[in-house]
C-alpha cells in the first residue's frame, strides 16, 4: 500500500486558502437563501479574521505536531494538529481511552507511511495513541494522528487490547495548531450542511 504523504506534502505547499474559501462561498451563495446568509458570514470572516493568516503554518521546533492532508477541488490542504496540546487536553479533561483489539483499529493506520523496520524506529511514547473520526475530514473513518507504530506493532504481535483515545467532530477542535486549520474545518462543516440542505 503506497502512501500519498510525500505527494501531499509537496502539493499542499501550493494550496491557496483564499481561493478555496471564495470557491466554497460562491457555491453556498448559489445553493439557497440560507446558503447565501452563511456565505455572507464567511465572506466577513475571510475579509476580517483570516486576511493576515499565513499558510502553510510553520511547525514549531521541538513540539510534536501532526499534518492531516485533505484533497479538495482547489488542491491539497494541510490541517495542522498539536499533539502535545491534545495530550494536555486528555489529562485536564480526564478523558478515558477506549480498548480496541488491534485488528479493529488497524485500518486507522496509514500503513504505506510506516517504517516497518523496528531497528530504524525511534520510540516516542510520551503522547498517547490518538484517533480522529470525522464526517468532514476522515470520511467518518478512524484516522490515527499519533501512535501509528504502536497500533501496527500491537496488530503484528497479536496483542489482545490497545488503549486508544478517540475524538469525533468538534471534540478535536482544540487540537488545531493554527487559526486557518480551525476555520477551514468550520467552513467545511457549513459548506456540507448547506449543500446537503441541513442546518
Amino acid at each position: 500500500m503506497k502512501s500519498k504523504i510525500k505527494i501531499y506534502e509537496t502539493e499542499s505547499q501550493y494550496f491557496n486558502p483564499n481561493k478555496h474559501f471564495i470557491s466554497r462561498i460562491k457555491e453556498m451563495e448559489k445553493k439557497s437563501v440560507h446558503g447565501a446568509k452563511v456565505a455572507k458570514k464567511w465572506t466577513e470572516i475571510l475579509n476580517q479574521s483570516l486576511s493576515s493568516e499565513i499558510y502553510p503554518v510553520t511547525h514549531p521546533i521541538g513540539q510534536e505536531t501532526f499534518s492531516l492532508y485533505l484533497e479538495y477541488p482547489t488542491g491539497v490542504f494541510e490541517y495542522a494538529l498539536d499533539i502535545e496540546c491534545a495530550t494536555s487536553f486528555i489529562k485536564e479533561e480526564g478523558i478515558k481511552p477506549v480498548q480496541f483489539a488491534p485488528s479493529n483499529i488497524i485500518d486507522a493506520v496509514d500503513q504505506g507511511n510506516i517504517n516497518k523496520d523496528s531497528n530504524l524506529i525511534n520510540p516516542n511514547h510520551k503522547n498517547p495513541v490518538m484517533v480522529l473520526q470525522s464526517r468532514y475530514l476522515t470520511n467518518n473513518k478512524p484516522y490515527c494522528i499519533n501512535g501509528n507504530h504502536r497500533i501496527f506493532e500491537a496488530y503484528r504481535n497479536n496483542v489482545e487490547q490497545i488503549e486508544v483515545y478517540v475524538f469525533k467532530e468538534l471534540e478535536f477542535v482544540p487540537f488545531f495548531y493554527d487559526v486557518l486549520s480551525r476555520e477551514t474545518y468550520y467552513l467545511e462543516i457549513d459548506y456540507h450542511n448547506v449543500v446537503n440542505e441541513k442546518r
